[in-house]
This record gives C-alpha cells, structure tokens and sequence, in this order.
C-alpha cells in the first residue's frame, strides 16, 4: 500500500485549504560544496565512533536508535521517557500534518518574537479563496504544527510573496524587547553658563 503524501490542512473562516509543502533550503537554491576524505586509494572515507574502552568501532548512524549517557551505558531510544519536574511522565501530542488547524490571524511583531527554524514552500491542492485573498493583501496568520508525534507543537505562520504561500515554523525567543529609557533633556546654554551675562570682554 503506498504511503499517502504528508499535508497541511487549514481552516479559515469555516473554509478549508490544503498543501502539500517542500522544505526550502540553501542547498536547493545555491548548490554546496562538500570536503571528502580519501585513503591512500582514493577510496572515500566513513567516520566511525570509537567506545569508551577501544574496543570497538561504530560506524556513522550505528548509535541512531541508542542513548548513550555519562557511564556510557546504551539504552534504546524508545526506553527513554521524558518527565516533569517531580517525575511525572508528559503527554506525547500527536503530528498536526494531515490534522486540519484553525488558523487565527496574527502580526509581524509575532512572527519576529519567533526563530525561524525552518521554512516550507507551499504547493495548494485546495486553496479556498477568501485565504488566498488575505495572504495576497500581505496578512499574517498562525496555528500549530508539529511534523512527528512530540512534546510541544511549534508554531506556524503562513506567509505569502511573489512566489506564493509560505509556512515559516517558529519557536518563541523567550526574549522581551528591551527599550532604552528617555534621556534628560539637555541643558541649555544659558543655563550652563551662569556667569556669562557678567562678563565684559571690554575689560580684557
């Protein structure tokens, strides 16, 4: 059975859209270099981790599925649980693709509260018409998303330019915007020079 293609579905004014979405990367847009290692054959080299005691070599995504602690101790990754503060394990939320989310609107201040972590180019298969006439107007608007089944949901803002929609998925800085305070206003000449009006340049 083939796999179905993974969607971001939304909903604006009681009206759905759907994309299909690429992620956008400098590699794609600008190529890239990459330095190789070869041996004395010319044969490209793999990198491997080398264990605590130097008895073995594990080759590169050989510890993939594997946690390794301080004591070098291996336990597999679906072991592991996160907890909170007094231990208590926390609520694994499911993937948002494919889940329809209510959009809300949202502002250019908000989006920059954000770090864009990554950026998806947008390809409608369902575009409802009152969205595409808001995003073609230059508003911005948000929802959750989370690509895997996780802890905590990022954010989405949808976006659109020349090339069409956008969705830039964002964590909040966790930064406020720190204001510098008014100065005093400056005093004036006059009330610098307190002697000046009793000063007769005739007498030097």
């Amino acid at each position: 059975m083939p796999r179905m293609a993974k969607t971001i579905v939304v909903q604006f004014k009681g009206e759905d859209s759907t994309f299909s979405f690429s992620k956008v990367e400098r590699e794609k847009m600008y190529g890239k270099k990459e330095r190789v290692v070869v041996d004395e054959k010319g044969q490209k080299c793999s990198s491997a981790w080398l264990t605590a005691d130097g008895s073995a070599l594990v080759l590169s995504g050989g510890t993939a599925h594997v946690y390794v602690d301080e004591r070098w101790s291996a336990f597999e990754t679906d072991e592991r649980r996160a907890v909170d503060l007094v231990g208590k394990p926390l609520e694994v939320t499911p993937s948002t693709l494919g889940v329809l989310q209510e959009l809300k609107p949202s502002t250019v201040e908000r989006l920059l509260d954000h770090t864009t972590a990554v950026v998806y180019q947008l390809d409608p298969e369902s575009f409802d018409d009152g969205l595409k006439d808001a995003l073609k107007k230059g508003e911005i608007f948000e929802a959750p998303f989370q690509y895997r089944d996780g802890l905590t949901a990022d954010v989405m803002f949808l976006v659109q330019n020349d090339d069409g929609p956008f969705a830039l998925i964002g964590k909040p800085t966790g930064f406020q915007m720190i204001v510098r305070e008014s100065l005093p206003e400056p005093e004036t000449a006059e009330s610098e020079d307190e002697l000046g009006d009793d000063l007769d340049f005739s007498m030097m």
